[in-house]
């Protein structure tokens, strides 16, 4: 099965899962209540809301840039925001590792090693991850939660983890003679192995560089969903509403469900009724958010992926 059909499998797998869950989801909150909220939704909210995450994906798209220049390949503009883009597609996928597919597009289209690319993807995971728990812990200090919290010490001890695994050789060759133990990750990390990739991108400037584009990227998505809470009249602050929905989104990506369907919308739902909302507001509020973010992201990759196709950039 060539790129694409796994792409499109994965996907077709994952909207009818989903789409099972939220039929679900939404007639066990009380369908009626909820369809009512969308009626009444501020339709001159929406748009921003939409524009916001589209900002907020190329701000990230630069971040991809960055590190490749820093890595001494250089490629425009427009065809690094094709890849990151069409990298989207893949976003659902369990912890958005499917995003590594932009590894295949960079070496078919420009040559890049594997090494390299693999080396730039999982620094921007990692970054995402940092950005994330940045926003949690500034939000701590206007709202104190427990759930918060935990999740903020789950992932400083991932983090710390995870850069010391990437700084020392001898962890990370490791860890690789590990991982290629099992038959269906052997072939997928073949070429990937210990180089100076890992060790530029965690120089300092690289990591202030990446960690301050990934906290304006992040930031950008939060205030869309704040915006999002708005147009259905809800006002909960703009930073209790990022705690709420970056808590939420951590323990769908730590859950490895793909897209963290059940486990974000679950406790979503369960923060926005702590906040006092009704169980069909709290609803309406994470399906809408779901739908702007992580199903939004979706279709634009899914669109740049037929873009890139046509632009002839092999795939195969």
């Amino acid at each position: 099965m060539n790129r694409l059909g796994l792409i499109k499998n994965n996907i077709i797998w994952i909207v009818f899962g989903s789409a099972f869950f939220y039929i679900v989801f939404i007639l066990y909150s009380d369908a009626s209540e909820i369809s009512d909220n969308f009626l009444n939704v501020r339709i001159e909210l929406v748009f921003p809301v939409f524009l916001l995450i589209l900002i907020s994906h190329m701000i990230k798209s630069i971040r991809q840039k960055e590190f490749l220049c820093l890595l001494g390949e250089k490629i425009s503009f427009k065809h690094n925001l094709i890849i990151y883009m069409a990298g989207m597609s893949m976003i659902s996928t369990p912890g958005g590792v499917g995003m590594f597919i932009k590894s295949h597009f960079l070496k078919k289209k420009f040559q890049i090693k594997t090494n390299k690319s693999f080396s730039v993807i999982f620094l921007e995971r990692f970054h995402d991850l940092l950005a994330v728990t940045c926003i949690v812990i500034f939000s701590l200090i206007a709202a104190f939660s427990l759930i918060s919290t935990t999740l903020v010490i789950i992932s400083c001890i991932l983090l710390i983890g995870i850069y010391l695994s990437i700084t020392n050789l001898n962890i990370f060759s490791f860890i690789l003679r590990k991982l290629s133990t099992i038959e269906f990750l052997r072939k997928k990390i073949s070429g990937i192995g210990p180089n100076e990739s890992f060790a530029i991108l965690t120089q300092p400037k690289a990591m202030t560089k990446g960690w301050i584009t990934s906290i304006s990227g992040w930031s950008l998505d939060s205030l869309a969903v704040y915006v999002g809470f708005l147009a259905f009249n809800v006002d909960l602050g703009y930073l209790l509403t990022s705690q709420i929905y970056f808590t939420s989104l951590g323990y769908g990506v730590l859950s490895l469900m793909p897209g963290g369907i059940g486990v974000t919308e679950g406790i979503a739902d369960y923060l926005l009724v702590q906040q006092g909302l009704n169980l069909s507001v709290a609803s309406s509020l994470v399906v809408f958010t779901r739908l702007a973010t992580m199903w939004f992201a979706t279709i634009i990759g899914v669109i740049f992926t037929r873009f890139a196709l046509k632009q002839k950039i092999d795939i195969s």
